[in-house]
């Protein structure tokens, strides 16, 4: 939706800090390209003032100035917010956004059930004057306080002053979705949605060489809260952070939600397939609210494809299913392209499609582009796969986009889920069930059966050492990884560790580079609820992973339904990266000596570490 920019110094801003909180804004147009706010406030008074720049929409603001009156008024907070206008697309939507008890808020994202809540705040005696959820965020925490996020269903990342406690409300969403960074010394506080902001106030930033060995070495990034930057820190997912401005700078941070991993939920299948249908149209339903047009991601696969079923019936079932248009990355000819099966939903579906192939509009200056809107490296050539379609959907005019992101992490999607979930058997004496598992995974996959065992056999060998104290891979979180003997505890360390935030970060820096918001149905914290709490075989049963969500969309194509292989964008990396061999590896030459590069076997990971510390130091 948005980008935002929250300053404090208690030594008070000067002109100085103040041009360069402005520039930091304008960092992120990118972020917000329909319209500028700027707040100046006193924390210790609650006296404010509107900045009007260049890019401050037309409206009715209180106590204006103008930046050379901005050189005589005493202030030590800034807000700053670069608007994306997605929902209530008027002026009265505009950030920084106050209300009658002189709070202020910038949010970035969308509380996508602000409908309901707002009238559930009506009922408290609440008025609204805008169609906007930022105004209905400010309400529930005038009434519900700091456990207010625990009502909102969305992405967002806010900042909020509460001028009766002189303190700040800093928050993030379950999954951290959207992006939310902390600078801190002994006199400043600042909060960014993007990295690249904090260069512009000149703060002596270092490499954190912790993060890159762990990228060069182990294969993660965006594991905790660390950044590239031994300074700055990622404000944690599912908390929420209360920041007292008196006299010096105090955090409190408290969790306000957790996955629960008691799998113990009694019902029938019959029954999970309702509730997990239900749920998910509902995820759809939310996040299709939108003043703007919305498009969807499209890969062929099982994901992207049951969100684009539901979703075509939701608008068929509103007499406007024709608007359904989908952006894919493609590559015919080479291995891993799945153009035969977007091809498949969109004449099942009788939808309109758009088509990208990354490797035929790929530059290396493009490229520099793409790691530069990332601020960290990246893992794959898939992710400027991604890069490329937001970029499709943004020459169609779409504001938002529809992706499948978080399915494998709730049901069990990748094939080391499979491995996992047989250790799990084999180890709770469950031989029978996992032999009959094996044989029905190996005839889906096309693969020797026996190869499998021995390969689950080394896995079940793996865990015994790990207990016994005698086996470790060298790596703080692959040790973690791999000691995890459950199927449930390895979903939960691949979605809130190891892979969905790496996935969300790049996803929200490819679709915001070109003013896209990304939206995610199967991140939605009632269905991630509800997967966690069902027994393993409705994950993985005969064979066949993500179980529930094959037998639930019974209307998608059984191609895509009962589709064996199992690939995300998949692309033609080998022959990528031989195609420019010359020009990637020119970065080699901008990573520091201090870095081992001689056991790092796949050259990708060396060319974007390169390239980020070419465009982003």
């Amino acid at each position: 939706m948005c980008g935002i920019l929250a300053y404090y110094n208690r030594t008070g801003i000067t002109g100085e800090k103040l041009n360069q909180s402005l520039s930091a804004l304008k960092k992120i147009n990118h972020r917000g390209p329909d319209g500028e706010g700027v707040t100046l406030i006193n924390s210790i008074t609650g006296e404010f003032r509107n900045l009007i720049t260049d890019e401050t929409p037309a409206g009715n603001f209180k106590n204006t100035i103008s930046l050379n009156e901005a050189q005589n008024f005493q202030f030590d907070l800034l807000f700053g917010h670069r608007r994306l206008s997605i929902i209530d697309l008027t002026a009265n939507g505009h950030q920084p956004m106050s209300d009658e008890s002189g709070n202020w808020i910038v949010f970035n994202g969308e509380v996508y059930n602000y409908l309901e809540l707002r009238e559930e705040l009506k009922a408290t005696g609440c008025t609204f004057k805008t169609e906007s959820d930022t105004e209905v965020i400010l309400a529930a925490y005038r009434v519900w306080g700091a456990d207010c996020v625990k009502k909102f269903n969305g992405m967002f990342a806010i900042v909020l002053f509460d001028s009766e406690q002189q303190q700040l409300f800093v928050a993030n969403d379950r999954f951290g979705v959207k992006p939310l960074y902390q600078y801190k010394d002994e006199h400043a506080l600042i909060y960014v949605s993007e990295l690249k902001q904090l260069k512009e106030y000149k703060l002596n930033l270092s490499t954190n060489s912790n993060a890159v060995n762990v990228f060069l070495q182990e294969h993660y990034i965006n594991y905790n809260c660390e950044t590239f930057y031994k300074e700055v820190s990622r404000h944690k997912p599912s908390s929420y952070a209360k920041v007292s401005l008196k006299n010096r700078i105090e955090i409190s941070e408290t969790a306000y939600y957790d996955v629960s991993l008691n799998n113990n939920l009694n019902c029938t299948l019959n029954e999970a397939k309702e509730k997990f249908r239900e749920l998910l149209l509902s995820a759809i339903r939310l996040r299709m609210r939108s003043d703007v047009p919305v498009g969807f991601s499209s890969s062929g696969g099982l994901d992207s494809s049951a969100i684009l079923y539901l979703s075509h019936k939701i608008l068929s079932d509103l007499n406007v299913g024709s608007n359904v248009n989908t952006f894919s990355a493609i590559f015919p000819g080479e291995e891993g392209d799945e153009s035969y099966f977007i091809k498949l939903v969109e004449k099942d579906l009788n939808i309109k499609s758009y088509y990208v192939n990354p490797v035929e509009e790929f530059s290396i200056e493009d490229f520099e582009k793409h790691i530069y809107h990332q601020d960290e490296p990246v893992l794959t050539t898939a992710f400027y796969a991604g890069w490329s379609v937001a970029r499709l959907a943004r020459k169609q005019n779409v504001t938002v986009l529809m992706v499948g992101q978080g399915a494998d992490e709730i049901l069990a999607g990748y094939h080391h889920h499979f491995y996992r979930y047989s250790r799990q058997l084999i180890l709770g004496g469950h031989i029978l069930k996992y032999l009959s598992e094996l044989k029905k995974y190996a005839e889906i996959k096309g693969i020797d059966s026996n190869k499998l065992h021995r390969l689950i056999l080394n896995d079940v060998k793996l865990a015994f050492k790990f207990k016994l104290g005698i086996a470790k891979t060298g790596g703080v979180l692959s040790d973690k990884w791999n000691k995890a003997n459950k199927l449930i505890e390895l979903l939960k360390t691949d979605l809130t560790e190891t892979n969905i935030p790496f996935y969300l970060r790049a996803d929200d820096r490819n679709s915001m580079a070109f003013h896209i918001e990304s939206r995610h149905p199967f991140l939605d914290y009632r269905l991630v609820d509800f997967c966690y709490s069902l027994p393993d075989s409705m994950k993985i049963n005969d064979g066949w992973q993500k179980y529930l969500l094959r037998e639930s969309i019974d209307t998608m194509h059984p191609e895509i339904r009962y589709r064996k292989d199992k690939k995300g964008y998949t692309t033609p990396q080998n022959k990528w990266l031989n195609l420019y061999k010359s020009d990637f590896e020119k970065y080699l030459k901008f990573i520091p000596e201090t870095y081992n590069l001689s056991n790092v076997k796949d050259p990708f990971l060396k060319y974007a570490l390169g390239a980020w510390f070419k465009v982003n130091n």
